[in-house]
């Protein structure tokens, strides 16, 4: 009984990683995750009752003669075409135009399952579930891996993902050694349930194994040079910036302030943006460094009248929000011709945000900086009066 609980256990993890695995964006209330899928489950486990048909009858049919051959080869493409509406379900919308890469994670995943099943023991594969829930194990851990890679944006969140999965895999492995079963059963003398209760457990390991891997690979060149530009941050819907655009970013000043603001972007580089912030704050008195937008000419992109800063900053991939628009084309052709853009001052240091302590805590989706609108909601009534006095 405390086998068939842990098994149970074993198959919730499996199945929450294929509707999980979407780290919630930096502004939750602006930037959605529109993957979250909780009908993947099921999606999964139908796709997987016919993988486990197809396969089990390429399997009998075997690969001797040429008639036997052409049939099980018929039967694994169809496996493949059954797979592929599975991986695009546990892929993000950016890959939807990447047929390519579905196509060949689609073929990954049957070659796997394919092996899997032929690994088992003849019995398993004649009873429907015993096979039913290999094959779902199996796809299970495949494509939460997948998901895990391709939304899992953030390296620090992913890999205290993977550690609860491994905390979780320890915690009912010894449950299953107390319970008297085994975690490598001889597939000739073991039970149907003992080999699916193994086949549950390696896949969890393997799913945080691959997370804690991906993790890895993602958080050293995070550290070293910054957030990459791919894969695209949780939340947003078009990515990269392109050049021209104009986007809302959380933009850090030199006294460790950070503040949304819209940024118009001149180019990208493998670990930052170069871009000029935009103000709202009246600058008639500093022509020389800024640039007059009028709304009238940014109609959709921006609401008020604001000013161009016209010297450079640059922000971390990360700290992209959402999209306005399109810089004016005469506005554009100002900036390249005639607009005096400038490179930041070098006795101004190197750009805020760019610290290792920041480029950490980033990595786990936090900002080591102040939020400019909660320092101004903190300030006391006293100081507020103050400031106005000082500002007349």
């Amino acid at each position: 009984m405390q086998a068939f609980l842990a098994g149970a256990v074993l198959l919730v993890c499996l199945s929450l990683s294929l509707i999980g695995g979407v780290q919630p964006p930096r502004l939750r209330t602006r930037r959605l995750a529109p993957e979250f899928s909780a009908g993947a489950p099921l999606a999964v486990g139908f796709g997987s009752w016919v993988m486990w048909v197809l396969m089990f009858t390429a399997l009998k049919v075997g690969f001797t003669g040429t008639r036997n051959i052409g049939i099980s080869v018929a039967l694994l493409v169809l496996c493949v075409l059954v797979a592929r509406p599975m991986v695009r379900m546990a892929a993000p919308a950016r890959l939807e135009a990447r047929r390519t890469l579905v196509a060949a994670r689609a073929v990954g995943l049957c070659c796997v399952v394919t092996a899997v099943m032929a690994l088992m023991p003849t019995r398993i594969g004649n009873e429907a579930m015993a096979g039913l829930a290999v094959v779902y194990a199996t796809t299970a851990a495949v494509l939460g891996l997948l998901r895990a890679v391709d939304h899992g944006y953030f390296p620090l969140v992913l890999l205290w993902s993977a550690l609860q999965k491994a905390l979780l895999a320890a915690v009912t492995g010894y449950w299953i050694d107390h319970a008297g079963a085994t975690l490598v059963p001889d597939p000739d003398h073991a039970t149907a349930g003992a080999l699916l209760l193994a086949v549950l457990w390696w896949s969890t390991v393997a799913l945080s194994a691959g997370s804690a891997v991906a993790a890895a690979v993602r958080l050293v060149p995070w550290l070293r040079s910054g957030p990459p530009a791919d894969p695209a941050p949780p939340g947003v819907k078009s990515w990269p910036p392109a050049v021209g655009d104009v986007w809302t970013a959380e933009l850090t000043h030199d006294d460790n302030n950070f503040k949304e603001r819209p940024v118009l972007v001149l180019e990208h580089t493998p670990g930052f943006v170069r871009v000029l912030g935009v103000t709202s704050v009246d600058k008639s008195d500093r022509r020389r460094g800024y640039l007059k937008l009028r709304s009238s000419e940014w109609e959709g992109v921006l609401k008020k009248d604001s000013w161009l800063n016209l010297e450079i900053a640059h922000i971390p991939y990360c700290d992209f929000l959402w999209r306005h628009g399109e810089c004016p084309d005469r506005v554009w052709d100002l900036l390249c011709a005639e607009a005096d853009v400038r490179e930041r001052s070098a006795k101004a240091g190197p750009n805020p945000g760019f610290t290792f302590r920041h480029r950490l805590r980033s990595a786990m989706n936090g900002h080591v900086g102040r939020d400019a609108r909660g320092v101004r909601a903190r300030a006391t009534p006293s100081a507020r009066v103050a400031g106005g006095v000082r500002g007349e």
